[in-house]
């Protein structure tokens, strides 16, 4: 994985090592990084149309991003940690996006979702609001995997998961 942000990454080839800390164990996660490591071998990638791009796992040990939302079993303010964290650029426009292909609940993803849209999109278009830096025009966008399908998703919600490849890249053009 040469556009890891963070070399080297290490997947485990079991469901746990004692022996190494910070390493993807993860099975949704391990899943991902063979999913995402299958599509960069491919002539034709989404990653093609950006300058340059990089990725790194988020260890929520270490790492202290998060988006917040707001977590009714605490009844107070969560943190919601992604998995992973990619960054792209094309000219001018750089995206941050934030995948979590965890499979989460669907009751508690939405919670995460209008946590993150609450930050990081419009509140009458849900379309994501551009954070001009240095000349860069910045969109942060979120997507998160679910274990099954995204059919029984609620249809308002339906744009921050995916399914399948060609999905994750209808969903970041």
């Amino acid at each position: 994985m040469a556009n890891h942000y963070y070399l080297p990454v290490i997947v485990s080839e079991k469901d746990k090592v004692n022996y190494l800390n910070h390493i993807i164990d993860v099975e949704s996660e391990i899943k991902f990084m063979e999913w995402l490591e299958e599509h960069i071998q491919k002539e034709n990638n989404i990653f093609g149309q950006f300058d340059w791009w990089m990725f790194s796992k988020l260890d929520e040990t270490i790492d202290e991003v998060h988006i917040p939302y707001y977590g009714p079993k605490e009844n107070a303010p969560a943190k919601f940690k992604p998995d992973f964290i990619f960054w792209m650029q094309k000219g001018n426009d750089y995206l941050i996006l934030f995948i979590d292909p965890k499979g989460t609940e669907h009751t508690d993803g939405y919670r995460k979702i209008d946590g993150y849209s609450k930050i990081f999109e419009t509140e009458k278009e849900k379309e994501s609001k551009i954070f001009p830096f240095n000349g860069l025009n910045i969109k942060v966008k979120l997507l998160l995997k679910p274990g099954k399908s995204i059919a029984e998703t609620l249809e308002n919600y339906k744009k921050y998961w995916f399914d399948n490849f060609s999905d994750f890249e209808n969903k970041i053009k």
